[in-house]
């Protein structure tokens, strides 16, 4: 492609991309606001398509889904009480349920919350 052409072509996707930009901030479906501002669809999704590709090109960073990061567990120091085997307080949180037992130490219970509070 000679440079004439790529200049041209450049021009134009530069006078689509606010158009572009327009039809989709309209709220109106393509047809209607193609058929109000007399363009034709085919310009439009040929221009839309032409946009799409140049910013595929540009090679931008991919950027990796929440759900795909791997998950750090919180290390947990448990300290051993009296062996009693009661409960006393079950917590229902929305991605876990706690029980404490009866002697539970005050640091491992913080401990446990600490590392809930960053999961949920």
């Amino acid at each position: 492609m000679d440079e004439i052409t790529k200049v041209k072509i450049q021009f134009r996707m530069e006078q689509w991309m606010p158009l572009i930009k327009e039809c989709q901030d309209s709220g109106m479906s393509v047809k209607s606001w193609c058929r109000q501002n007399n363009v034709t669809e085919s310009a439009y999704y040929y221009w839309l398509k032409q946009i799409r590709r140049k910013a595929c090109a540009l090679q931008l960073p991919v950027v990796q889904p929440e759900s795909q990061k791997p998950v750090e567990f919180a290390k947990l120091q448990v300290e051993t009480g009296t062996s009693r085997t009661g409960v006393a307080v079950i917590i229902h949180l929305p991605c876990a349920t706690v029980e404490v037992k009866e002697g539970t130490s005050q640091k491992t219970l913080e401990a446990v919350l600490l590392a809930l509070k960053s999961l949920c």
